[in-house]
């Protein structure tokens, strides 16, 4: 049974003012003196990245205690010192107070009764019961205790059904791993037995971090396990809701969409680097990760205060691109710009290849590659409390043209050359960042076309986090269909949801097969999830859910995108909106191409455009007209994606008599960055 949310509580009040207390228990064990207890890796800095995101979180409550047991704090992780903690907080706790327990380390089942335990530094594999933290004891104490409110959060191996599986947690399922289950079978003791105590207590509620027979993965290139990894996130703010509260009932949806999508991700790498593997001849594939699956256990109604989203909220994104349009000023390539910029996520430079130098082309391609060597990953302390690997992405757009001695260039605007050993050096001196290089090419012969696959082959560079290469050549009568292609399927997707590197080459491999064109790609073998678009669901979920669309209707889509910078440079920051020069109005297109782009975007989204009927019915107030409300959905859909035109109908609908002024202060609520929002009041004022 799903608790309730409330939008404000007695619980929240006396959090806040002191008169309730917050206790959090955090527990965290590496190291086992038992050698029959495999080693872990990240446990102790998932307490420490946990405890430093609740240290935020909970800065507006003034009376709380935060107790911490791991390899690396004062306090160990030991059966004595673990007890002791939980009866202090059991006795001293209150009716009013807050209880906040977490686990991460092993779970095994003891083998004659059949009882959970959790394992401890101390914890002895031959005398679980009497050297572990066993649960139906852990939950007795509990239950002993006078606060009404109780969160437990446990990730363990295999916190579901609590095997020890050879001490594999987050081991690489590609790098052969095959999990020992020779310990324990399969059990629903522990999910009986936090059942039983959840029915007990309507305030009690339990977050695993997998279910039965799964296994809590983690990863290197996160830091963390990575239930415990998206946990530290959605406390950080990611999770909070429109009012900024933190509860355990949206806390658990965002770790459990999150915590799939990412495994889902990666399989989603894994399926086409196997099919790269095959096509060479090679047989020694990837195994794909089993599915985790966040479990919750709560059978009450109300809501449980975890905290609120920290006033002040370090930006952990490092996403730079270069684009690069060495053709003409393109729309299209301006328009991709903007949406990199905006549900990219990237801080984004344009540069127009007419009038630029080599010299000038080479130090702002050598300035986004070695930008990772003075750009540290900004974390609070060595637990890496957010582990963000920052991301390259470089657009290239022009004329490939062969020498000799197996060279080529790459011919941006006034017969500048980039050539592509230059390039080569420069990508591979890149190797703390994930590189997501676009090469646009546009040809007058197939033997120009052909040549682009020695470029992919060329480029291609084993970098720490990894690397994807795309590349199409289009002919010259048609220059902007690799462009109108790549725009047209990242408008479609859900950028709420985000979208990988992986999934958006599958898109585009269908497109281009359907148009003819072939399509070069290459992507490294990492486990890194390198994303297109990272995906701010949280921004507008709760939109989503009064407006009551469906995800097939969240992902149509406006085309015709209304382009507001003319000038052949500029820069934009995701995060502050920072435009080099004025941004001043371009008409909508009225080139043939736009037409054929038109055509484009009604067949991959058929029901994408608003009939004459519709638009009249939503022209509600003078001001307000049906075009203005297409405008308005274009614009706002750069920073939101297709949800945009479901926020607009649902603030038309829901206040048929608001102005207009009123009307667009809306609309920039729902964009998540405030200087972007105050840009987009500021363009829709305008108009």
């Amino acid at each position: 049974m799903c608790p309730l949310g409330i939008g404000s509580s007695d619980s929240t009040t006396i959090l806040k003012t002191g008169e309730a207390k917050l206790w959090i228990l955090l527990v965290g064990v590496n190291e086992y003196q038992d050698q029959n207890l495999p080693s872990l890796r990240y446990p102790a800095l998932d307490c420490q990245g946990l405890g430093e995101a609740l240290s935020k979180a909970t800065q507006g409550f003034p009376n709380k205690e935060v107790i911490v047991h791991h390899d690396f704090a004062a306090q160990s992780p030991t059966l004595q010192m673990i007890r002791g903690s939980l009866q202090k907080i059991v006795s001293q706790s209150k009716s009013q107070d807050t209880i906040l327990l977490y686990f991460s380390g092993h779970g095994m089942l003891e083998p004659n009764t059949q009882q959970s335990v959790l394992c401890l530094a101390d914890t002895h594999k031959d005398n679980l019961l009497g050297t572990g933290l066993g649960m139906q004891n852990l939950l007795h104490m509990l239950g002993a205790s006078s606060a009404n409110q109780q969160l437990l959060c446990l990730d363990t191996c295999h916190s579901g059904d609590l095997r020890l599986l050879g001490g594999n947690r987050g081991g690489s399922a590609r790098d052969g791993d095959v999990p020992d289950t020779s310990f324990t079978p399969t059990t629903q003791v522990m999910m009986d037995a936090l059942r039983q105590r959840a029915a007990q207590s309507k305030g009690f509620c339990a977050l695993l971090s997998c279910d039965q027979g799964q296994k809590s993965w983690e990863f290197p290139e996160l830091g963390h396990g990575v239930f415990t990894y998206y946990l530290m996130q959605g406390i950080l703010g990611e999770a909070a809701d429109s009012y900024g509260l933190i509860e355990a009932d949206g806390l658990y949806k965002y770790v459990y969409r999150q915590t799939r999508q990412y495994i889902d991700k990666l399989n989603q790498q894994l399926r086409l680097i196997n099919q790269q593997k095959v096509n060479r001849g090679d047989r020694q594939l990837y195994s794909e990760y089993p599915q985790q699956t966040p479990k919750r256990i709560v059978e009450g109604v109300g809501e449980l205060i975890v905290g609120f989203k920290p006033t002040k909220v370090e930006s952990h994104k490092q996403r730079r691109a270069v684009v690069i349009d060495g053709l003409s000023n393109s729309k299209t390539t301006i328009e991709l710009s903007r949406l990199f910029a905006g549900a990219g996520g990237f801080e984004v430079e344009y540069l127009s290849g007419q009038g630029k130098s080599l010299s000038e082309i080479r130090a702002t391609i050598q300035e986004l590659t070695r930008w990772q060597n003075h750009s540290e990953i900004k974390s609070l302390s060595p637990s890496r409390i957010v582990r963000n690997i920052p991301t390259c992405l470089l657009y290239l757009r022009g004329r490939i043209e062969e020498i000799e001695h197996e060279e080529a260039w790459l011919v941006l605007g006034d017969g500048t050359r980039l050539s592509r050993s230059s390039l080569r050096q420069e990508l591979r001196r890149a190797q703390k960042t994930q590189q997501i290089i676009i090469l646009d090419v546009i040809f007058s012969d197939s033997s120009e076309a052909i040549s682009l696959e020695n470029w992919i082959e060329d480029l291609q560079c084993d970098t720490e986090y990894g690397q994807c290469l795309i590349a199409a050549a289009t002919p010259a009568e048609e220059p902007e269909l690799f462009s109108q292609t790549l725009l047209e399927t990242l408008v479609a997707a859900n950028s709420q949801a985000g979208l990988s590197i992986a999934k958006w080459i599958t898109q585009l491999q269908s497109f281009f097969q359907a148009k003819g064109i072939n399509l070069h790609v290459w992507l490294s073998g990492t486990q890194a999830v390198i994303d297109i678009l990272p995906g701010n669901i949280v921004t507008v979920f709760q939109d989503i859910q009064k407006s009551k669309v469906t995800a097939d209707e969240r992902n149509k889509q406006e085309d015709d995108a209304c382009v507001l910078l003319n000038k052949p440079d500029f820069k934009w920051q995701h995060n502050e909106n920072i435009f080099s020069n004025p941004p001043s109005r371009i008409p909508p297109f009225s080139s043939p191409q736009h037409s054929q782009k038109q055509e484009s975007f009604s067949r991959s989204s058929p029901d994408v455009r608003v009939s004459a009927t519709k638009q009249s019915q939503l022209n509600v107030l003078p001001g307000i007209d049906a075009n203005f409300i297409t405008k308005c959905e274009r614009e706002l859909a750069y920073s939101i994606g297709p949800i945009a035109k479901f926020v607009v109908k649902d603030i038309l609908q829901s206040q048929p008599q608001i102005s207009l002024a009123e009307f667009i202060s809306k609309l920039a609520k729902n964009i998540p960055e405030s200087k972007q929002a105050l840009e987009f009041e500021r363009r829709m004022l305008s108009q």
